[in-house]
């Protein structure tokens, strides 16, 4: 039985939250006095100076009372920019001297050949805040994923990818052929949430709202159960794993609560490998008037359809007419073209030409989030039906937030595809070519079973809806939370406490090996 498990370290690139689209232009121009301030506060965050923005918006707490629901409404609205400015000091820790500092630990050889935190930094993985550039930690990690001679140098990485290109080998080329099936080898899991809070970490009164995630069923992830929930009275919506998104949601009375905020979830789920054998020549024709179809082929959140991504897209394609042939195209040429890299995701959000799928597109960088919404945008494109699934993934020995990609062919269904983890291939030299080939290919129309869905496709809403900020509005991959009566300028924020204080742990308790394994 293999453990895995996920507490404090929590990716500090996903708590970056900067600026945010909450229509607040149209907010404040309804009102008078107070909203003036808040709209110079939130002006001054978006420009990144962070201190006199912060200054501003406690003054706004100070004029707002929760007497009226406007007067409730502006207040949140002060917490939002306070919260947003508190993980943006998080999530961007060095300064050009100390960035520096940190590159020259990690690649001492790098930087005597000249590299500096201004060459090792792309895209928003930088930013200036109160007039001083700040780089975000992600910068390490990235630096080494898109420059393959300090990837192929770290023996350590080497031999991690090699024994996982090896064991994904293994499992796309032992799979019986004479006795295929598309959903096979299942692997089962037992997933528990501990969080515990300390009551001196809450306040003495409000509503504390916590949402958990939790798998929904599909045809190659079944049976879902949730096997306890304690104490079960914080429950207020029950999970339902039959739509497009499974969450658990309670709400704790804290002028009730006593003693540490104690919650303990449990749940069971299992997971099959998908082999799909996909005949071009039977491939059906859509049915372009199927609601589904025009769901999935049009340009919606962040997987955003620009006139560049189309162009691109058609380049890529060209003359071929065949979804299948033309997805395949797309695969290969990101696994060519796009380096991994962790990334700034709320950055993004009130800049409408950066969405996920456009940031991939200008930058020629993401992480597994945003590689999938570049690669539905480009299948979409073209007519091609794609969404973005996400969760976790649980392969050698890893458990963390995962997302990948499906596309839609006639006479066939949904097909996975994972270009993200199809590029690790990329990042040993000590398996051979052929093995890399198979590996790469395997994640193209197949995948593993050693994962959890949670969403079906990215930017689906929480359920209910997240008042104000969410850690991370496109996915929840981690337990959020909400609680007006914490004040951010005091303390930490709502989703920053559970983080601190809980706890995810997977257990594989059964898992059918294919022959040769």
């Amino acid at each position: 039985m293999r453990t895995h498990t996920i507490g404090r370290n929590f990716s500090v690139t996903v708590l970056v939250l900067l600026m945010l689209a909450f229509g607040l232009t149209s907010v404040f121009a309804q009102a008078e006095g107070g909203m003036a301030l808040l709209s110079r506060a939130d002006a001054l965050r978006v420009a990144g100076e962070l201190s006199a923005a912060e200054g501003l918006y406690r003054e706004g707490l100070a004029i707002f009372d929760t007497s009226t629901h406007d007067r409730a409404r502006y207040a949140r609205i002060c917490r939002d920019g306070l919260e947003s400015i508190q993980y943006v000091r998080i999530s961007f820790p060095f300064d050009e001297e100390e960035m520096n500092a940190e590159l020259a630990k990690a690649y001492p050889a790098w930087v005597a050949a000249g590299g500096n935190a201004r060459t090792a930094a792309r895209g928003l993985e930088s930013f200036v805040i109160d007039g001083k550039t700040m780089y975000s930690d992600s910068v390490i990690p990235n630096l080494q994923r898109r420059t393959m001679s300090l990837m192929h140098g770290d023996q350590e990485k080497n031999k991690y990818y090699a024994s996982l290109v090896s064991e994904m080998e293994r499992i796309a080329t032992v799979w019986p052929k004479e006795s295929w099936k598309i959903y096979d080898y299942p692997v089962t899991y037992i997933g528990k949430y501990r969080v515990d809070i300390p009551r001196s970490e809450l306040p003495p009164s409000g509503i504390f709202k916590m949402w958990f995630p939790l798998p929904i069923t599909l045809g190659y992830q079944q049976p879902v159960e949730v096997l306890s929930i304690e104490p079960a009275g914080y429950v207020v919506l029950p999970p339902s794993n039959s739509g497009d998104i499974s969450t658990l949601y309670m709400e704790v009375p804290l002028e009730k609560l006593e003693g540490s905020l104690r919650v303990e979830v449990r749940f069971r789920f299992t997971h099959y490998e998908q082999h799909f054998r996909v005949d071009p020549a039977l491939v059906g024709p859509y049915d372009t008037s199927d609601p589904e179809y025009l769901a999935y082929t049009r340009s919606s959140g962040n997987v955003a359809v620009t006139p560049e991504i189309k162009a691109t897209a058609e380049h890529i394609v060209g003359a071929e007419k065949n979804p299948y042939i033309a997805a395949k195209k797309i695969y290969d040429y990101m696994i060519k073209t796009i380096d991994y890299s962790y990334m700034p995701h709320l950055l993004l959000y009130p800049r409408s030409e950066l969405k996920e799928s456009a940031y991939v597109h200008e930058y020629k960088i993401g992480d597994c989030g945003a590689q999938g919404s570049y690669f539905a945008a480009l299948c979409r494109a073209v007519g091609i039906p794609a969404r973005v699934p996400g969760g976790w993934q649980l392969f050698s020995g890893n458990f963390s937030p995962h997302f990948w990609a499906e596309f839609y062919v006639p006479n066939y269904g949904w097909l996975p595809v994972d270009p993200s983890v199809g590029q690790a291939s990329l990042y040993t030299t000590m398996v051979d070519p052929e093995v890399k080939s198979a590996y790469t290919d395997f994640f193209f129309g197949r995948q593993d079973a050693f994962r959890c869905v949670v969403q079906i496709n990215v930017d689906e809403d929480l359920i209910p809806k997240f008042p104000g900020i969410s850690f991370l509005p496109l996915a929840i991959q981690n337990v959020d939370a909400s609680c007006d009566a914490i004040d951010s300028s005091q303390g930490d924020s709502p989703t920053i406490i559970v983080l601190n204080h809980s706890e995810i742990t997977v257990e594989q308790a059964e898992y059918s090996k294919p022959l040769g394994l």
